[in-house]
């Protein structure tokens, strides 16, 4: 490869970056941008409260550079100080980290007990619609 092909490259790989960034933030302030406005808001009380929702924020969305741009979105309309924010963003990065931890532990056991449940909990509701008279209706005919 010549310089100029590493260029080329570097260039469209930070293009594609940005647009990519730029339409998940678009996506989520579409699509979360009141709740998420209003669960910023309820936990900027404090610097503590805030990491705590920076932490949930980045575990719902799984993405602190989400976060980021929404912050700084909010940050730039004047809705939310610049101390909370960065508060906000050390929850997020925390949370980032914490999700790469959990994602990289061995749970391979954990699935075979997680399908019991979920089959478990499946029959069992099932049972309960049709004692309760909530099932499907049996074809005439």
């Amino acid at each position: 490869m010549t310089g100029a092909d590493i260029v080329l490259n570097v260039a469209g790989s930070v293009a594609l970056l940005l647009w990519g960034v730029r339409m998940v933030r678009t996506g989520l302030t579409r699509a979360f941008g009141a709740s998420l406005r209003r669960a910023i808001a309820a936990c900027s009380r404090n610097r503590f409260s805030a990491f705590a929702g920076g932490l949930a924020v980045t575990g719902v969305l799984q993405s602190s550079t989400a976060t980021a741009l929404l912050l700084s979105s909010f940050a730039g309309r004047g809705l939310i100080s610049l101390p909370i924010a960065l508060a906000v963003m050390l929850g997020a990065d925390v949370g980032t980290t914490v999700a790469a931890q959990v994602l990289s532990l061995d749970l391979g056991w954990l699935s075979p007990l997680l399908l019991a449940a979920g089959v478990v909990t499946f029959l069992s509701s099932d049972t309960k619609r049709q004692s309760s008279g909530l099932s499907a209706p049996s074809r005439i005919g």
